[in-house]
């Protein structure tokens, strides 16, 4: 056997050494990974997607009541006004046409034409032969109306009036029908993104800083001490 040096011995204990301890980290990297993985650690993609469809149910799922209540009854509360406001706007409108049909003589058909129901209420019209007078004048040909259910009369400047304001107030209806619609969607963006912040901050809670518990062996009669590493 060839004789050893100082050196060498140094150096291959040192080798052990660090194998020794290499082995022992990626041990206890493994634990804390499976330790972080059994501890609660929520995961931020779940929370948001929850939050998404339902606010609030993202802060439930990450235990935070009181955020939850808040957005949930907020996103119950803009749900109500939208209904409410659509409903209101359609309303309006189905009056609006009752009112023409009974003071204008109309019979259309066309609930849904809503260039046909504007043209009634313009000051410049109080029959239908001014309307194609002025289409045609501008060469509108295709849009002239022939069809005598289509035909309206008002029979006073108030009446129509009356009728433009009833639409107007009609349309005042529909935006804000669209601004609570609007409403719903920021909610469900901003709850997006905020829950993802809590998340975070949740699990920072329990891996912010690492762990160490004293350790004993009582047959070797040492102690010692175990770390665990957050991520």
């Amino acid at each position: 056997m060839a004789f050893l040096t100082t050196k060498k011995i140094f150096a291959i204990i040192l080798f052990v050494c660090v194998n020794a301890f290499s082995q022992e980290i990626s041990l206890d990297l493994l634990n804390a990974q499976k330790t972080k993985e059994e501890s609660g650690a929520k995961s931020d993609w779940a929370a948001s997607g929850l939050n998404l469809i339902v606010p609030g149910s993202g802060y439930f799922y990450l235990g935070e009541n009181k955020p939850s209540a808040v957005l949930l009854t907020a996103d119950l509360i803009l749900w109500g006004a939208f209904f409410y406001t659509n409903f209101t706007s359609l309303q309006r409108y189905n009056s609006s046409i009752g009112y023409a049909k009974i003071y204008a003589h109309t019979q259309s058909r066309r609930p849904y034409d809503d260039a046909y129901w504007s043209y009634l209420g313009n000051k410049n019209f109080m029959k239908t032969q001014d309307l194609n007078w002025a289409l045609q004048n501008n060469r509108d040909f295709d849009m002239i109306y022939i069809n005598e259910s289509d035909f309206w009369s008002w029979d006073s400047e108030e009446h129509r009036d009356e009728y433009a304001k009833m639409r107007t107030n009609a349309g005042y209806w529909k935006t804000a029908s669209t601004l609570v619609l609007g409403s719903l969607a920021l909610n469900r963006l901003v709850s997006f993104v905020t829950v993802r912040v809590a998340t975070k901050r949740y699990n920072e809670k329990i891996f912010s800083a690492p762990l160490i518990t004293p350790t004993a062996d009582l047959e070797t009669k040492t102690l010692g001490v175990s770390f665990l590493l957050g991520f």
